[in-house]
């Protein structure tokens, strides 16, 4: 764990370094706050008024439209441009693509159907949140090095609100099903989270390393690669 946790700060550190590779890690975090706008079966806010979380719900997506105006501003100042990413470089969809479950609500669901598949929503959104808040942490922390002050305090502020994120969204699943289901349901989605973030750490840092790879030291180089065949092996075991 700590030579993962250290490979991660030193990763996020380099970015912050250098502005162009800070936007484009900025422009991933921007696209997943858009992404409830890019889909139609995110946050469900009719169902969610048959089980009083309407209210939450509403608020977690104005936060999320938030967050998109803070990184908006945040790559801004590093002079870099705001990118719309392809569907299969933001995170929310690649958790998708490794989850078997669909929270689509269609018309002929009934009581139970919505239930369960608003439980798989808010289920998908804990350990999504959860990742990134992770991330965001390293990030924050590595933003103290940034070339302009204004990300790391934009950053610290969404990963404020993430937090909260995490804990709402964990307990209105136990507060939809009865707990055995419950978790059943978020192991569910923590393994489909698990997959997606080997799958988009890989593809992401392969990238990375691949278009950028003389803004990063020989010996950064090597560490980061070494990394991405480590996650590659992980992924075909996951």
């Amino acid at each position: 764990m700590k030579i993962i946790d250290t490979v991660k700060r030193r990763l996020h550190r380099d970015i912050v370094g250098d502005p162009l590779l800070h936007g484009l890690v900025l422009n991933l975090y921007l696209n997943g706050e858009q992404y409830p706008h890019l889909v139609d079966d995110y946050f469900p806010i009719a169902v969610g008024e048959e089980w009083g979380l309407a209210d939450s719900m509403r608020n977690h997506l104005a936060d999320e439209d938030k967050h998109v105006a803070l990184y908006t501003r945040a790559i801004s100042k590093l002079d870099q441009p705001v990118l719309t990413l392809p569907m299969a470089d933001i995170f929310n969809e690649v958790i998708r693509t490794h989850t078997p479950a669909s929270f689509a609500i269609r018309r002929e669901d009934d009581c139970d159907t919505r239930r369960l598949k608003l439980a798989h929503f808010l289920a998908h959104a804990h350990f999504l949140e959860k990742r990134i808040a992770r991330s965001l942490g390293y990030h924050v922390e590595a933003c103290l090095h940034a070339v302009s002050p204004y990300p790391g305090k934009a950053v610290a502020a969404v990963l404020h609100d993430e937090m909260h994120h995490v804990t709402y969204t964990r307990e209105a699943v136990y507060e939809l099903l009865p707990s055995r289901t419950a978790n059943a349901v978020l192991d569910l989605h923590r393994a489909a989270e698990q997959r997606a973030n080997l799958d988009f750490s890989q593809r992401q840092m392969s990238r990375l390393l691949r278009e950028y790879a003389s803004r990063f030291s020989f010996g950064h180089r090597l560490l980061y690669r070494s990394s991405v065949a480590l996650l590659q092996g992980f992924l075909r075991y996951a």
